[in-house]
């Protein structure tokens, strides 16, 4: 039987899976590690755990599978988005990798702010700027750790570490490079002009592939080192976002993806790369030929739920936390959560913003918050759509992914303030089998990537509808939660007691 190795590196784990060609899952393994923070603010993680965890995890897929590594054959990735992995001379890794939920680089930011106006900005490379993100923290590098800069030859995104670690081929690709800052996401290219007045040197980025591409193939040494077979072509895969779109078979307009994990992201196909002139959302490209994305992102959305669960009540029986929190009526009796525990990026891409509970009295219970935490995600999320609609992006149909598509209660409050249907893919892993799609497509086993949706992905036919007596108290909740930043905002700013 011959199968195709998806990868996913993520933001808390890595996970491999094998699918046949018909796209059943035939192995899939998945091992969890932690982001360091050495200080405040700061978050990164060491490659070589992303290496050696994507070998441990590969082989246990292998072994589930009863399958051995030569019949493998394609192996596709997709990996969080925007992180920064430097590498030397001889391909080494300089310093742990910065990664997207960092956010160290608000000076940076500012200075970069100083030299393009949004306007600028929108025609360079059609999106905002923002904390960790790659070319911010390249620039971080330069300014506070001029010796390790000097010695950078390359610099690549998480999942092209693991892919080079395979293949020996240092390469980027078109749907990570538009998520750095430093692309041309309209004419997919590089922005000469950004890196000139920035002075960072743009030779130090490669030229982007397309995610369906061979970039390589295994090399002894990979082979060596893990439970791969010499020679088994490599695609360069793609970013999560656009690999878990795929999985979920969202390839054209209409219909939009929310995942709710670590993050919140609304992911909405366009055939012609319109972006924000506010910058509040992202335009990037997407994993299909001649197709975009719009984007729109939430730093805490499981990470605002796990933080409630661990760190507050002392109870992750997440299944139980939701069966008490449904109990609650919709708007959670007056208590509204902002969901920015780690600042905020659409749509006010503000790293100083900070988490609240706000409407709290004698009467509410933990039930109440975690309820009130869930429906500020979905509030997050309705700002994401409000902007799409803006650009005349529509949503017929909404897919939800992630660890939240897993809780009944919170589909039904993303479908009540939302006002759409919510529907939920049968598969399982949706990035992982995006990424195995993806290598499908680069072996010619699928002619395309839309053929490989068509003959692969199925969705539950029977979605989740809006309630509309909770949309209409959750119409006057977003209402609350718009004002709350906005009245709120000063006092996000640090202070010499806080910075």
């Amino acid at each position: 039987m011959e199968a195709l190795l998806g990868i996913d590196i993520g933001t808390s784990s890595v996970k491999s899976m094998l699918m046949d060609v018909e796209g059943r899952m035939l192995g899939f393994a998945q091992l969890d590690y932690e982001t360091h923070i050495p200080s405040p603010f700061y978050a990164e993680q060491d490659p070589e755990e992303w290496w050696h965890l994507t070998c441990k995890t590969t082989a246990a897929a292998l072994q589930q599978a009863n399958l051995g590594a030569e019949r493998i054959i394609g192996i596709g990735l997709s990996g969080q988005m925007h992180g920064l992995v430097a590498l030397d001379e001889n391909g080494e890794v300089i310093r742990p990798s910065i990664i997207w939920c960092d956010q160290r680089t608000v000076g940076e930011k500012l200075e970069l702010e100083k030299v393009f106006t949004p306007k600028e900005l929108g025609e360079l490379i059609q999106n905002p700027v923002a904390t960790g993100f790659q070319l911010l923290s390249l620039m971080w590098m330069k300014n506070h750790e001029p010796e390790l800069y000097r010695r950078i030859r390359s610099v690549i995104l998480p999942k092209d570490y693991v892919r080079y670690r395979l293949t020996g081929a240092i390469g980027v690709e078109t749907t990570d490079a538009s998520s750095t800052s430093a692309y041309n996401v309209a004419d997919r290219c590089w922005s000469e002009e950004l890196f000139a007045k920035v002075g960072i040197d743009q030779a130090l980025f490669p030229t982007a592939g397309e995610p369906w591409q061979i970039s390589g193939s295994v090399t002894r040494q990979a082979a060596a080192e893990g439970p791969f077979a010499v020679g088994t072509p490599v695609v360069y895969g793609g970013a999560d976002q656009p690999m878990q779109a795929i999985g979920n078979g969202i390839v054209s307009p209409g219909t939009v993806s929310c995942t709710i994990g670590t993050g919140g992201q609304l992911f909405a196909p366009i055939v012609r790369p319109v972006y924000d002139e506010l910058l509040r959302t992202h335009t990037y490209v997407h994993a299909v030929p001649d197709r975009w994305y719009l984007l729109g992102a939430s730093m805490s959305a499981g990470l605002s739920l796990r933080w409630l669960a661990g760190q507050i009540l002392h109870d992750t029986d997440y299944p139980r936390l939701d069966e008490r929190a449904e109990a609650i009526p919709a708007g959670s009796e007056g208590v509204i959560f902002l969901p920015y525990l780690a600042g905020d990026r659409t749509p006010h891409m503000d790293p100083h913003a900070k988490g609240m509970f706000f409407g709290l009295t004698l009467k509410h219970t933990d039930a109440h918050l975690v309820r009130s935490v869930l429906e500020g995600v979905g509030y997050s999320m309705r700002d994401s759509l409000e902007i799409f609609k803006s650009l005349g992006v529509g949503m017929d149909k909404l897919i939800v992914s992630g660890g939240g598509a897993k809780s009944d209660l919170w589909k039904q409050i993303l479908a009540d303030i939302l006002g759409v249907d919510v529907y939920v893919s049968t598969m399982r892993e949706q990035a992982c089998f995006g990424a195995a799609m993806i290598a499908g497509v680069g072996v010619q086993v699928y002619s395309s990537v839309e053929s490989a949706c068509a003959a692969i992905v199925s969705i539950h036919e029977q979605p989740v509808v809006p309630i509309q007596a909770n949309a209409a108290k959750y119409e006057r909740g977003y209402r609350t939660y718009k004002q709350l930043y906005e009245r709120n905002r000063d006092l996000f700013l640090p202070t010499s007691e806080t910075e």
